[in-house]
């Protein structure tokens, strides 16, 4: 059976949500050692551009690096995705393809599975109204277009079906997540600052944008910051909220408390979960949450919000506040620290919870789903 899957954003340089789970998942299904299965997996190329050099030695692994003019995909989607991609697909006769990334060709009769993350841009503004408007129209049209969706909650599903996706054809495959990694080697400093001088801390891991709601935890953790002795430390790329954050800090005369990383590589990654004393989640809006499970596999609590999916990641394991409350979160937070009883409660579940969520068991039902719909 041949296998084509659309890899383009594991050449990212850093690897954020879509690119984590689109690597993970091929990574696993290569490691599953399916005999019967060649991987074909289709990236852009530029001329003097390095190929993607990753699972080269595994002969289950064919890399379709295609010659693409600058800035086609980004700028011309339809031209790739109609026309060049199932052509490709076509003439290296795949069985099945996957675009788990919102998009698959529109023009191919091949059986395709399209992975939906979450469609936060129905709802609010995430890119810009411009993009925003593109991004619903081609969703809508990817998710009428596929054999097959994959949602990775069962919020996510309701919402795609709830904007016109086919329930019969809609299906959730939960992904993995990436635990912890146990004696991986320590990042000793955090931005130049010894981790241990910022410890006690409470964590946040996230884009600074206005879907995760850096703000509102800005607000919150002001309210209490001198009832406590802990930092927040906010780790994760600039976005459209960076500056208003910054400004919050200012104003709360926060400078000394607050601390915001930007961009945190793996090795940063594992340091600041493992010395975190609770981990705070207040986002608006996701498709799952994978960053909860991950706090929860170092043994860290976690405090989220009980909207979108992230019910669905923290479980009966965390701490789940109405974030349209005012104050509701640093009462949380306040409750957390001063219980030491509830903490180490959350700690065990979350350990437990966070295992029945495995790369392993999604890559598995996946390939139920490439074998089922190669078939029909």
């Amino acid at each position: 059976m041949r296998v084509g899957i659309f890899v383009e954003v594991v050449k990212a340089q850093f690897h954020t949500g879509i690119s984590r789970y689109v690597k993970k998942l091929v990574e696993t299904l290569v490691s599953q050692h399916h005999s019967d299965v060649t991987f074909y997996l289709y990236y852009q190329h530029q001329p003097g551009e390095q190929k993607l050099d990753w699972l080269t030695d595994n002969k289950q692994v064919k890399h379709r690096p295609l010659w693409t003019p600058v800035n086609l995909l980004s700028e011309h989607p339809s031209v790739w995705w109609k026309y060049y991609l199932p052509l490709v697909m076509k003439l290296d006769r795949l069985d099945i393809f996957h675009g788990p990334n919102h998009n698959v060709p529109v023009k191919s009769k091949i059986p395709s599975v399209l992975t939906i993350h979450d469609i936060a841009y129905f709802y609010m503004k995430v890119h810009g109204d411009g993009l925003d408007r593109m991004l619903k129209r081609t969703t809508l049209e990817n998710m009428a277009s596929a054999t097959h969706i994959v949602a990775v909650s069962q919020s996510t599903a309701n919402d795609i079906i709830r904007e016109g996706a086919a329930a019969e054809k809609t299906s959730v495959i939960y992904q993995g997540y990436e635990p912890n990694p146990g004696e991986a080697t320590e990042s000793t400093n955090i931005i130049n600052q010894p981790i241990a001088s910022m410890s006690p801390y409470l964590l946040f891991i996230g884009t600074v944008q206005p879907r995760k709601n850096v703000e509102y935890l800005v607000d919150e953790f002001a309210k209490i910051s001198s009832k406590i002795p802990h930092t927040l430390i906010i780790a994760g790329a600039p976005g459209e909220s960076q500056r208003t954050v910054e400004q919050k800090i200012a104003e709360y005369g926060l400078g000394e408390k607050v601390l915001l990383t930007g961009f945190i590589s793996d090795e940063e990654r594992h340091t600041l979960y493992k010395h975190a004393d609770a981990f705070l989640y207040p986002s608006l809006y996701e498709g799952f949450g994978l960053v909860i499970l991950e706090a929860m596999s170092y043994g860290v609590p976690v405090i989220t919000g009980n909207n979108s999916s992230l019910p669905e990641a923290a479980g009966d394991a965390g701490i789940k506040v109405d974030i349209t409350i005012q104050g509701a979160f640093s009462e949380a937070i306040l409750k957390l620290i001063n219980d030491p009883q509830l903490k180490e409660e959350l700690i065990e579940k979350g350990l437990t919870h966070c295992h029945s969520f495995g790369w392993e068991e999604s890559a598995r039902q996946m390939m139920t789903l490439y074998r089922q719909l190669a078939r029909s």
